[in-house]
């Protein structure tokens, strides 16, 4: 599954995997996925919760909005733990 998250004119996309109920595993973050680009309305809008040192803990989703491009506690329609918790930079996408 993937979701993206516009920042300007860059599309970041996160692919990950649900494993269980509120759990995912990220696959990849990245800003080089020609899908994130050509599919950004179909797929869900994204945001990565990190700590403080940038280690992504949750996955935060909601439906594709081109009027409401951030996702926030106040539209967030599903949230999820990471069970692979990394520097937000370190999901490298040739690394599936």
């Amino acid at each position: 599954m993937k979701a993206t998250q516009r920042l300007i004119s860059i599309i970041w996309t996160v692919e990950y995997e649900k494993v269980s109920e509120g759990k995912v595993r990220i696959l990849s973050y990245t800003n080089t996925d020609p899908e994130g680009y050509t599919r950004e309305k179909e797929l869900a809008q994204c945001e990565l919760i990190e700590t403080e040192d940038r280690i992504v803990t949750h996955l935060w989703l909601k439906p594709y909005d081109n009027f409401d491009p951030w996702v926030n506690t106040k539209n967030v329609k599903e949230k999820y733990e990471v069970i692979n918790p990394q520097h937000i930079f370190s999901y490298d996408p040739g690394k599936k």
